[in-house]
């Protein structure tokens, strides 16, 4: 069977040829419902771009992947900005590729492997143990970039991150100083060993050194956005039981949602409740009240994502986990509970 053209390919998938174009391009000005439609009918068919073939291998053949997992994280949004300025003063070309949080990264690694020929590939979110079969059989380097790849024994995948479970064992530590008992986590869905779960474990860790247990009715779970937060504390507000006075959210965006919940309750921040977040992105400064958060290191987590994947490019894969630290913030948006 004949491969199938641009043109053929715009009338399966019922957009116009532009659309395909700006598709294969990865340009940002597709609705994901479409672009999707038109990756399905790409994948269906086997469509490879009719181009130049030897202008096409020069496009591709420095070609790395960013793979960003998740739509609207803004602290993502930091973190992509500075690998793509680390890799444009190289050789190398960065092509990033947005997907949403339920999607698997690794197929898409190896669809852009092979329309793109991509050299190597930045993952930036996801979760590298529970793809272990598939991700060795990417022939080429790959860092996870903010998630920990330790342990997988993989020669072709390694990691820079932080220690998540110390750096929320940290944030909820703070809170029991400021004399808070009764904490709430908000975060994601709990998976075996990914950065999500090590901040739960890390939560539960300080519960127990402070000799608390962890109540599992203030465990809010919620999308990184901030209507998914706003939605899962107002509704603990409205109808759960269980009262609190300490949010840690596990993300900057959480935190956030949830604060205007509070506010939209006739309650406040931190009078009545108080929050922590996660990530340090720039909004935390400028909210009011500023909000407390634990930092991570943006920028360095971008440099080092870069010059490990590079370095593996140009001479044999080693597979290495590089843990940066963290900064504790400590914001206006934490009432103090402790007799003066």
């Amino acid at each position: 069977m004949a491969k199938p053209t641009i043109k053929e390919i715009s009338k399966y998938a019922r957009v116009s040829v532009s659309t395909v174009s700006r598709v294969i391009n990865n340009m940002p000005d597709v609705n994901e419902e479409t672009r999707q439609k038109v990756l399905a009918v790409i994948d269906e068919f086997g469509y490879v771009p009719n181009a130049n073939a030897k202008n096409l291998k020069q496009i591709s053949s420095n070609i790395i992947c960013i793979i960003v997992k998740g739509m609207h994280n803004q602290f993502f949004g930091q973190i992509i900005e500075k690998i793509q300025s680390e890799i444009i003063k190289t050789k190398y070309i960065p092509l990033v590729n947005f997907i949403d949080e339920n999607d698997n990264e690794v197929d898409a690694a190896f669809r852009l492997i092979s329309e793109r020929k991509a050299v190597g590939v930045i993952f930036l979110g996801g979760s590298p143990s529970l793809k272990t079969d598939r991700l060795m059989e990417i022939d080429v380097p790959c860092v996870f970039s903010t998630m920990s790849a330790d342990g997988l024994s993989l020669n072709n995948v390694s990691s820079v991150c932080i220690d998540d479970k110390a750096a929320a064992k940290s944030a909820i530590d703070y809170l029991f100083e400021m004399g808070h008992k009764r904490i709430a986590v908000l975060g994601g869905q709990l998976m075996d060993r990914d950065s999500i779960y090590k901040r739960y474990v890390g939560a539960l860790e300080s519960h127990r050194e402070h000799g608390i247990e962890f109540n599992e009715e203030l465990f809010m779970q919620s999308k990184f956005t901030f209507e998914d937060a706003y939605r899962a504390v107002d509704k603990t507000i409205k109808y759960c039981n269980s009262r609190y006075t300490a949010i840690f959210a596990m993300s900057d965006i959480m935190a956030i949602g949830a604060a205007k919940a509070i506010f939209d309750n006739g309650l406040s921040v931190p009078d009545d409740i108080s929050i922590i977040g996660f990530d340090g992105i720039q909004a935390t400064s400028y909210y009011n009240p500023t909000l407390a958060t634990v930092k991570q290191p943006s920028g360095e987590i971008a440099l080092k994502s870069v010059e490990l994947l590079i370095q593996n490019i140009e001479s044999d894969m080693v597979s290495q986990n590089i843990v940066l630290g963290t900064e504790l913030i400590k914001g206006n948006s934490i009432n103090c509970l402790l007799a003066v």
